[in-house]
């Protein structure tokens, strides 16, 4: 794609379909190299996408329309039962969801300088709106399911909406079942309709993320695709749901104070990290409060958090809040009308935790044996550092090679591949 650099290598045979990073990860590390790197819509067509990538791109737009959907229905829901507290907090992460993702299709879609230049604030403004009302995501879709063109930037837009939208929005519809849905003033459909509002997040988020993972790989095998996404709703279950029952049982400000405790320890890691600039810092850790952003393949050195700090503070706060949580079973047990929700919410967050901590060594040994650096935009362009990179040959196709965007000189003192 126009936003990642393309470094040369010597010439061999192309595999059959070359991997490229998903134009979320040039977005995010560009800010430490002096701003958003520009990312074109109007591509060409790219080849035939297989089956298996198609199908997944049919299945991730349904997800997206069902997380959408559904949490406009809930929003409808808090405003015809006029709970204005949780109608603000949904409708908040909706609309900001929304708008940072329409931003960045509107100011990071040129392909280049003088692309850039030329928008005028109408053509930038249509893009805005396109995406803002979910037009772009289904135009993306109908480019790769019917025209071949490469999945990337369709991905990009469901990670968008996965981390801004589905993740916080779960927080915020299970703090309405804890405190509100299962009392006799909520309506009937209260119920059903929010359960499985917080079930589409889940495979939302944990979608989102494991084709993140599969984009950044040159090889994945499905068996760990699929661990990485069951890992990954997992782990947005675990987090949510306890934070959840915890901020029930410390109505009104333990969510407020949890949340403001955990931002200020993830920046204060970036800051001592030191792998992204400190401004990128206090943005990037505002999605991790609930869900850990980078792919397991990447070098510790590489991540914003690294994997094992993050999840070292979420042990300790789970054990924090477990211990009120079981103090407090009291007050839990008094509930009437909620008690059985409270039961389940409890039964559900040990089991997702309990499921993310057994499923985090396979997946974490699986990532290690083919880990990468963030900042290959080539395969092999990471110095010999993996399997997956070495001088054997480029990735790029032959009409790149022929277009001048590579060099194809031999290093001197080097015989040329037979």
């Amino acid at each position: 794609p126009p936003c990642i650099g393309r470094v040369g290598h010597r010439s061999a045979p192309p595999p059959p379909r070359r991997k490229t990073r998903p134009r979320l990860a040039s977005l995010a590390w560009s800010m430490d190299r002096g701003g958003f790197q520009s990312c074109s819509l109007d591509e060409g067509v790219g080849p035939v996408l297989p089956k298996w990538e198609k199908s997944v791109v049919v299945s991730a737009l349904i997800v997206h329309v069902a997380d959408v959907g559904l949490d406009i229905l809930v929003i409808l829901l808090f405003f015809t039962s006029a709970q204005w507290g949780f109608l603000l907090g949904s409708a908040g992460v909706v609309l900001g969801a929304w708008v940072v993702s329409g931003l960045y299709v509107s100011f990071g879609s040129s392909g280049n300088a003088a692309g850039a230049a030329s928008d005028t604030g109408r053509d930038r403004a249509q893009r805005f709106l396109l995406n803002f009302t979910q037009v772009q995501i289904f135009a993306e879709a109908y480019r790769c399911i019917f025209q071949g063109g490469e999945t990337d930037y369709f991905h990009t837009l469901r990670l968008l909406e996965a981390l801004l939208e589905a993740a916080p929005n779960a927080l915020v519809q299970l703090y309405a079942l804890a405190l509100w849905a299962g009392t006799s003033s909520a309506p009937a459909i209260a119920l059903p309709l929010l359960r499985a509002s917080v079930l589409a997040s889940f495979l939302s988020v944990g979608l989102g993320l494991a084709m993140w993972e599969q984009k950044v790989q040159f090889r994945a095998s499905c068996a760990y695709i699929m661990g990485v996404a069951l890992l990954r709703g997992f782990e947005v279950a675990s987090r949510t749901i306890t934070l959840a029952l915890f901020s029930g049982i410390m109505h009104p400000y333990g969510l407020i104070w949890v949340v403001a405790i955990d931002y200020a320890i993830m920046v204060v890691i970036v800051a001592r990290h030191r792998s992204v600039h400190l401004t990128y810092g206090f943005f990037v850790a505002i999605p991790l409060v609930l869900v850990s952003l980078e792919p397991f393949v990447w070098r510790r050195q590489d991540h914003a958090v690294p994997k094992d700090s993050y999840y070292g503070v979420r042990v300790l706060e789970s054990i924090v809040m477990w211990v009120f949580i079981m103090k407090e079973q009291s007050t839990i047990d008094s509930q009437v009308d909620s008690y059985p929700l409270w039961i389940m919410g409890e039964v559900l967050a040990l089991t997702a935790t309990l499921g993310l901590y057994c499923l985090l060594p396979f997946v974490w040994r699986a990532a290690r044996r083919q880990e990468l650096s963030r900042d290959v935009d080539d395969w092999g362009d990471d110095k010999g550092e993996d399997d997956y990179s070495g001088s054997d040959g480029s990735y790029l196709s032959g009409n790149e090679e022929e277009g001048g965007l590579v060099s194809t000189e031999e290093p001197a003192g080097e015989l040329p591949p037979e």
